[in-house]
């Protein structure tokens, strides 16, 4: 196998302009290596490991492709974004890139990806790329288009310290009160050990939501007027509820503040059983842990049996619409998404694939925390939430309005009631303006 070249890059920060939108406009003149087309392709975490897995994948492609050829960047996962806003302003980008769910909007907003609704209907493997993965994509646009493709996911899911919880007796519970009740059963405040590790601090938002829209047993953000629904009764019963697990000492004082390193620590080092976070955990929790004495599984439910969570958080690829070779960049993305790339990618880095041709893979089936995930995408009693990522504001609710509200009901400096008002009352002004604007 011929070795690909890793390509870096540097680009300056320049500011953001506009590119007019399309729905799968048409390519500039291919680039061209002799009687070869050029793919450029950006990967958005350009590390060691996914720079070996890229240079497979681009052989095998270039073997079954021989008229193209893959051009590879790999870009520090820290000041990506920041370089495909340059590229987007200086009509520089590249005919591929990997893409976040929660850049997607954004982009999308600008012009600058291309729809791929109709390339994905002539797709052979369409049928089998999660459809509650496609459905995240279509929220992310006020079109309900679609402007990338998923090739895996990382699911929010709850992570338990098996062999702590043989010791001590306690089981994995099934539904909210089960929850609570393990909550105040194991917490040992005099010996510093708990049910479950909450996290109060950065990046709290996920966790939090997922409990009480499941207390609530709602799935929308909003109603068909575009208010928000979080000032809705039920949703300050839940609140208290949630935030009882640190009123009452049932999780270490240290809750409040707790992003996820502080979290995923206490897991680790046994002062928790038990903690809610996505499958990017795995890696962590088997060097704190080791194989074998955790597991993975569902969130509990509420009385009706059902789970709400955020929406299949994605990474997928897109297409420029500013692309030099949009034939080539679609052809090179239907590889991408497909069983054997997905397959082998998700393989090697440890992600959750979105393809279920992969579903029957030898390495799949002797993986141990996939079958939850499976369950999780295929599940009638589990609904999925949509975070408005479309919302320009959402950023800046996330880490000045939410994590400060929440940090004042924890430690009751504000009720529930008045934090949960200023949510619905930021979000229902952030909503109807996007959609009074794209109209």
């Amino acid at each position: 196998m011929k070795k690909k070249k890793v390509v870096s890059i540097l680009l300056t920060s320049i500011m953001l302009t506009g590119m007019l939108a399309g729905c799968g406009g048409k390519s500039e003149e291919a680039g061209s290596s002799g009687d070869k087309q050029t793919i450029e392709f950006w990967y958005h975490d350009g590390n060691a490991n996914s720079n070996a897995i890229f240079e497979e994948l681009i052989a095998q492609f270039e073997k079954e492709n021989p008229e193209y050829e893959v051009e590879y960047v790999g870009l520090p996962s820290d000041s990506y974004l920041q370089k495909y806003n340059t590229a987007i302003a200086t009509n520089t980008v590249p005919d591929v890139a990997s893409i976040r769910d929660q850049d997607v909007s954004a982009l999308i907003n600008q012009g600058a990806l291309s729809c791929i609704d109709e390339d994905f209907e002539s797709f052979e493997e369409k049928e089998h790329i999660s459809e509650s993965a496609l459905n995240a994509i279509r929220n992310c646009s006020v079109d309900g288009k679609l402007y990338c493709l998923p090739q895996y996911t990382q699911p929010q899911i709850f992570w338990y310290n098996t062999t702590l919880m043989e010791e001590k007796g306690a089981e994995i519970p099934a539904t909210i009160d089960e929850f609570m009740e393990a909550c105040e059963t194991y917490a040992d405040p005099d010996n510093g050990t708990y049910f479950y590790s909450l996290r109060g601090g950065a990046g709290s938002l996920d966790n939090m939501l997922d409990f009480i829209f499941t207390y609530a047993n709602q799935d929308s953000f909003f109603d068909e007027e575009g208010n928000c629904v979080l000032s809705d009764p039920i949703f300050a019963e839940a609140l208290d509820t949630y935030a009882s697990i640190y009123w009452n000492g049932w999780t270490s004082k240290d809750s409040v503040s707790n992003s996820y390193k502080e979290m995923v620590a206490e897991f680790g080092s046994g002062t928790a059983m038990g903690i809610a976070n996505n499958s990017s955990a795995l890696a962590e929790n088997i060097n704190n842990l080791g194989e074998g004495n955790f597991t993975n599984a569902l969130a509990p439910a509420n009385e009706e049996g059902i789970v709400v969570t955020k929406d299949v958080p994605f990474m997928g690829y897109t297409v420029f619409e500013g692309a030099k070779n949009r034939e080539g960049g679609v052809k090179f993305l239907e590889f991408l998404v497909s069983h054997d790339a997905v397959s082998y990618f998700c393989e090697k880095d440890g992600r959750v694939p979105v393809n279920d041709l992969v579903y029957e893979d030898e390495w799949y089936q002797n993986n141990a925390y996939m079958p939850v995930y499976e369950e999780m995408m295929s599940s009638e009693t589990v609904k999925f939430l949509a975070r408005p990522l479309w919302l320009p504001e959402w950023s800046e609710f996330l880490s000045k309005v939410q994590e400060p509200g929440l940090q004042a009901v924890l430690m009751k400096e504000k009720t529930s009631e008045e934090v949960l008002q200023e949510w619905a009352e930021y979000l229902t002004n952030a909503q109807k303006e996007y959609l009074e604007s794209n109209k």
